[in-house]
């Protein structure tokens, strides 16, 4: 089930991507203003080089100098084409960051959303290894398998007729849009390759097993040793989910709760992505969204507390971080403002430098105490508890 870190670590991840794009976009226009201003050997006399090279510079230093603003407003010694054509990047600038933050946005709520197709996805993958079993033992296969063993455990398996009988499944299925059907191929390598060998489920074939073994232990050994630990498979899923690594180990809860439940004979209950609903991704998009609407001001009160430091030298991924958080403290009241703190300490241990904690520590320490002496953080009901 997403849980609220992994909310915050999947709008960490959508910012970084877009202040990295962001950067770029910059550099772009830094590039196309200085050949907007460039001496032209083919127009212009090398005796105006200086002129030329003056140009080009107060363009991009202007350029530079009005990018929070978005407008040249007071530039009274710049020549008027010079704060034109600035204008002119700035305003290319703004729609294309505008269209870029729009893109971000909807591509991590779309992978936050994904998380329950992979969901449905898997569980599809039992009926599909049963198939793959019923064609091998028609084609009676004795150079991979002797017949006389009785080798097939996926065959008539319980669970995975429940899996296939569940309306709910193929339902959620056809609604997603989910299959296995261009994976035929991996499948068939998986099975022959990764599960028929696998020594963690070698007990469940060649016709013994266990006393106390039961058609889910199968499919739940089949999930926790070989689907979310084999290689190869763990690339397939890595190849087709960006964040697999962070995902993985919700969407392995999410299928192990499934199958266990299974066993009470009640029919398939799917699991819940979120405890939360609608209001967990509510709160994962205004993270996301109220960082790079307030992002002048955060780097200003970022700045303001790392006198020492440059705000461009400090990691973008610890600058991410502050920002998420200082957007938490001071739009979400309910959350206490210590609970913040500690989630962001907790996420910069995993994503970035080994100091990053202390830095974050102390730097959030100071502006949370300076932004609810000024009215700009102020909490209400289950935020006023343990704040301090």
């Amino acid at each position: 089930m997403l849980n609220r870190r992994i909310l915050r670590v999947k709008a960490m991840q959508a910012l970084y991507g877009y202040f990295t794009a962001v950067e770029s976009m910059k550099e772009v226009k830094r590039n196309e203003l200085e050949e907007m201003h460039a001496l032209d050997p083919a127009k212009h006399d090398f005796s105006d080089k200086a002129l030329f090279e003056a140009r080009k510079k107060q363009a991009v230093k202007l350029f530079n100098e009005n990018l929070l603003k978005g407008k040249v407003e007071d530039a009274k010694e710049a020549e008027e084409e010079v704060v034109r054509n600035v204008n002119d990047a700035l305003s290319e600038y703004e729609s294309l960051i505008h269209k870029e933050a729009r893109v971000r946005k909807n591509d991590m709520m779309k992978e936050a959303e994904r998380l329950q197709d992979t969901y449905i996805k898997l569980l599809l993958l039992p009926i599909e290894i049963e198939q793959r079993e019923k064609l091998d033992s028609e084609k009676e296969d004795k150079a991979f398998i002797a017949k006389e063993k009785k080798p097939y455990a996926f065959i008539g398996n319980k669970l995975v007729q429940d899996l296939k009988a569940s309306e709910l499944l193929q339902k959620e299925a056809a609604r997603s849009g989910v299959s296995w059907d261009n994976e035929h191929q991996d499948i068939k390598s998986w099975y022959r390759d990764q599960i028929r060998t696998s020594e963690a489920l070698q007990h469940f074939f060649g016709g013994v097993r266990k006393e106390d073994t039961t058609d889910n232990d199968i499919v739940l050994e089949l999930f926790k040793r070989v689907v979310f630990k084999n290689e190869a498979i763990a690339s397939y899923l890595e190849s087709n989910h960006l964040h697999w690594v962070e995902n993985q180990p919700i969407i392995k809860s999410m299928v192990v709760k499934t199958i266990k439940g299974l066993q009470d004979g009640e029919g398939l209950e799917l699991a819940e992505l979120t405890k939360n609903g609608e209001d967990d991704f509510k709160f994962l998009e205004r993270l996301f969204m109220d960082v790079v609407n307030q992002n002048e001001f955060l780097e200003e009160i970022i700045q303001s507390k790392t006198m020492n430091w440059d705000v461009d030298r400090i990691a973008l991924t610890d600058r991410v971080i502050l920002k998420l958080a200082l957007v938490e403290m001071m739009n979400s009241p309910s959350i206490p403002i210590k609970v913040t703190i500690n989630e962001a300490i907790e996420i910069s241990k995993i994503y970035s430098t080994p100091k990053s904690k202390q830095f974050v520590n102390g730097v959030l320490d100071v502006l949370s105490n300076e932004l609810t002496s000024s009215g700009k953080i102020r909490k209400s009901g289950r935020g006023l508890i343990d704040n301090k």
